[in-house]
């Protein structure tokens, strides 16, 4: 062998030792740069049997980029995403929505719908503890571009309300159940509930045409138009500013107004005027863009009851929409109105209340009604009012300064015409029970022979208005200040119940509700004899 071959061998395997050295450096750097997701957010919260929401933030730390995104089950479902970004919603560590934007679209390759379409963003909902295998770490290369969060917030408000969601914000999915709620190329919203254990895809098509609007530009000078409508509606009609004396809405002006004319859409807009707007921490005050609600403010309010335990404590329960009702063994009668907005609710009231004819008392419960008509309220109310009776007063704004107020308008219920129910009644009420819910527990208060139970209610009764504020944006804008019958305003505080029942939100199962709970026993040994029933509780009107 000459030595020309030989220095040739030599330099080839130099050669090949570089590349393999520089491979294995790669290798090695890509083991470093990858990220363990399931690591870095550990799971602490579960689905839990009581309904209930969190809070959900994302900083620049919660936005990754991601080599590839692929999911499959089995041959029913399968989608395939190039690099990506992903965005990360979370309360404490616990991711509970990932928005993933693709670089380029990727493809829903098997589905029971939309197979071929091309994917432009994914939005999913899964347990917390699932976060590191629908993101593995050999997919998780560095920390991403936060220029995304402002799109996956967005994507967030427009699909929360989909699916596991209580008033809007995330509750923790079952371990089982994920959700891909696609948008595509072609236009379709492609919305697929999977469960992995029973391996099923299930495509719903109710979505398809719900697509995410795209923010809308604007040409310069129209955003200042915007706000000086909005900004001057509140200035003339909010009537709460007296109660909210930290409120300097003249210096939210000027902190505001600049960044509404730098807008360069009616998305950006809309969020300057509700992050304005959240100062008046008013539930009744929202923006809304295109239809979708944009983030404001907002308080936990927990839910102090179990709707599903009601059967185990009363026995067969009936339901329509609005309303459930039952009736124990030993004749207590139940009846839930968890709304207020459909009229055609009072005949069926008057029907269940009838099939009340007997028992030795009542339990009407409001815990889940979040409002609706007021004039609804007034009509059930009359079948426990004995005389006609003031039950809440009002003002609005009456002039230009904030301190211009109108004189107090009285609010009367009146007497049903023809039924009387004259057995005990208890209503049960909590942080859910708000807006013309409030007013139906003042109507009810005012009954001799009605206890009130449980927790205080909202505190949010602003009979609002909607704004067009132009470009696809609206504004809800509280008018009056709500007061009860002795003029005091019960807006924020709520109103107290006459018998209150504390519980925490672990006492609230499937078979138990303590608030319900405390008004059986209640109703049970205020009875002389608790096996005796009253043949007429409901009665005609003379």
């Amino acid at each position: 062998m000459t030595g020309r071959v030989i220095n040739g061998l030599i330099f080839q395997a130099g050669r090949v030792l570089c590349v393999c050295v520089l491979v294995l450096l790669l290798q090695t750097s890509t083991a470093v740069s990858a990220e363990d997701l399931g690591e870095k957010y550990p799971a602490s919260l579960d689905a839990s049997k009581q309904p209930r929401s969190y809070a959900a933030t994302t900083t620049k730390e919660d936005v990754w980029k991601l080599s590839s995104f692929e999911f499959q089950l089995a041959d029913k479902f399968k989608i395939q995403l190039g690099p990506s970004q992903v965005v990360l919603g979370r309360h404490d560590r616990n991711v509970l929505w990932a928005a993933v934007f693709p670089e380029t679209p990727g493809e829903i390759v098997t589905a029971g719908a939309g197979k071929g379409e091309h994917v432009t963003s994914l939005w999913l909902r899964f347990h917390p503890a699932r976060v590191g295998e629908l993101f593995p770490a050999d997919t998780v290369a560095t920390q991403g571009d936060s220029k995304w969060i402002e799109q996956a917030v967005a994507l967030a408000r427009h699909k929360m309300r989909s699916s596991w969601h209580q008033g809007g914000k995330p509750m923790v999915p079952v371990r089982e159940s994920l959700i891909f709620d696609l948008e595509t190329k072609e236009g379709n919203r492609r919305f697929y509930a999977i469960d992995t254990s029973q391996q099923t895809a299930q495509y719903i098509d109710a979505f398809r045409q719900r697509t995410l609007p795209v923010a809308a530009p604007f040409k310069t000078g129209d955003g200042a138009e915007i706000f000086d409508k909005i900004w001057s509606a509140f200035d003339r009609e909010y009537a709460m500013f007296v109660i909210k004396p930290d409120v300097d809405w003249q210096k939210l002006r000027e902190e505001y107004r600049p960044r509404a004319v730098a807008a360069k859409n009616n998305r950006e807009l809309a969020e300057i005027l509700s992050e304005m707007l959240a100062h008046l921490k008013d539930l009744h005050v929202y923006v809304q863009v295109e239809r979708t609600y944009v983030k404001g403010f907002n308080r936990e309010r927990l839910f102090n009851a179990s709707p599903v335990a009601a059967a185990h404590l009363i026995g067969k329960i009936n339901q329509i929409k609005g309303m459930r009702w039952g009736r124990t063994t030993d004749e207590i009668g139940y009846i839930a109105v968890d709304s207020l907005a459909n009229q055609a609710l009072l005949n069926e009231f008057e029907t269940v209340l009838k099939q009340m004819q007997g028992t030795r008392g009542l339990i009407l419960d409001l815990r889940a009604n979040g409002g609706g008509a007021e004039p609804l309220a007034r009509k059930m109310s009359g079948y426990f009012i004995e005389k006609p009776t003031l039950y809440a007063m009002h003002q609005y704004r009456s002039g230009p300064k904030h301190t211009d107020l109108g004189n107090p308008q009285k609010r009367i219920v009146a007497p049903d015409q023809n039924w009387y129910y004259q057995g005990p009644v208890i209503v049960l009420q909590g942080e859910r029970t708000m807006s013309s819910a409030e007013a139906f527990v003042l109507m009810l208060a005012a009954c001799p022979h009605v206890t009130t139970m449980g927790d205080r209610t909202a505190g949010s009764s602003g009979n609002p208005r909607q704004i067009d504020a132009g470009a696809a944006i609206t504004v809800n804008l509280s008018r009056w200040i709500p007061q009860d019958a002795s003029g005091n305003s019960f807006d924020t505080v709520g109103i107290q119940p006459d018998v209150p029942v504390k519980a925490t939100p672990k006492e609230f199962t499937k078979t138990a509700d303590p608030v319900l709970s405390a008004a059986l026993k209640r109703l049970r040994t205020s009875q002389a004899d608790a096996s005796e029933k009253q043949a007429e509780t409901l009665i005609p009107r003379q």
